[in-house]
């Protein structure tokens, strides 16, 4: 039985920029049916186990826990560490893993973050601009700073406005770019039509380019638009499905060969998954896909309006375009 020490040096996760390149899923957190009132499910073990299991076969060059799509608003604060760390224990080395530890409060992402390094290991950290209390840019820049500083982690920054109302614009990122402990961005903007996201996305590109920075896509259906602006990858909800994360890493395969209409057209291609996996506010679909429960104030697709529609499509997909994922429906419909 090896010891604590040598089992924390086998824990893999991205060491630097070069390492933030590929398809991550940003891996679901499936709940136990154990709870009526939605409160206190406990996570369901057995089922993640599948879905590592499958998404490693799949070929995806690394896992996320615990961001948006892994409930990281609704699961407890201990949900939160022991699934990062049943993470990290389960794959076992086998690919990186990226942890999620972000907070509108810097001192509680500190805090997330330290405890990450002391119970499970040495990793990267996915961490949110702040939300709610929308910081200028110099307080995000600050905490950016403040959370490298003070726990030595390797820091990939999350700029999502579309669910946090902040924003860090190029100039602020191309600062951050020059810290030695900030070695990314998941950019969840729309840079994949004509206008101000898509400028300021190739702005930050060319301002970190001489840096040890990696720009990678949040959004599922802009993963070849971020390679051909000069970004490196995507963390992707989707990809949870190990049919999508082969198409993911197809276009990846393609965009790399110079195959630049093969990629596009399957990025095309994946739009009837996207859709559907985006049908409700991510994770709920997924949900759906992985017949999980959802802690409230999330509700299952069912229970939202049209869901009965939303509902056949996600069971159309699974059986025409996700056939991995039938197994987590036997005898449900």
């Amino acid at each position: 039985m090896p010891d604590a020490a040598s089992a924390k040096t086998k824990k893999k996760s991205v060491i630097g920029a070069k390492d933030l390149a590929g398809v991550f899923p940003a891996l679901f957190t499936p709940l136990k049916d154990d709870d009526p009132s939605r409160l206190r499910n406990s996570i369901d073990y057995a089922k993640a186990k599948s879905i590592i299991d499958d998404l490693v076969e799949a070929g995806v060059d690394g896992l996320v826990p615990v961001g948006t799509t892994g409930q990281s608003p609704t699961v407890s604060q201990q949900q939160h560490l022991d699934f990062i760390k049943f993470t990290v224990d389960y794959v076992d080395g086998r690919i990186p893993v990226i942890a999620g530890a972000g907070s509108n409060c810097t001192r509680e992402s500190v805090d997330m973050i330290q405890s990450i390094l002391k119970d499970v290991g040495d990793l990267a950290c996915l961490c949110v601009t702040g939300y709610y209390n929308n910081p200028p840019q110099e307080g995000l820049i600050r905490h950016y700073e403040t959370l490298g500083r003070e726990t030595g982690a390797r820091i990939i920054i999350y700029n999502v406005p579309g669910r946090t109302s902040s924003y860090l614009e190029p100039a602020a990122l191309g600062r951050l770019a020059r810290n030695p402990n900030i070695i990314g961005l998941k950019q969840s903007v729309d840079f994949k039509s004509p206008g101000k996201m898509r400028e300021d996305t190739r702005e930050v590109i060319r301002l970190s380019s001489g840096e040890d920075f990696s720009v990678i896509s949040g959004e599922d259906d802009s993963l070849f638009s971020v390679l051909d602006l000069g970004g490196r990858g995507i963390i992707t909800a989707t990809g949870n499905i190990p049919e999508a994360a082969r198409a993911f890493l197809a276009i990846m395969k393609a965009f790399r060969a110079g195959d630049k209409a093969g990629a596009e057209g399957m990025q095309a291609a994946l739009d009837p998954l996207i859709k559907a996996v985006f049908c409700r506010k991510n994770p709920v679909p997924l949900a759906d896909f992985f017949d999980s429960p959802l802690f409230l104030p999330l509700v299952p697709v069912l229970e939202t309006r049209d869901g009965e529609a939303a509902h056949a499509e996600i069971l159309r997909l699974i059986e025409t375009a996700a056939p991995s994922l039938a197994k987590y429906r036997k005898g449900r419909q």
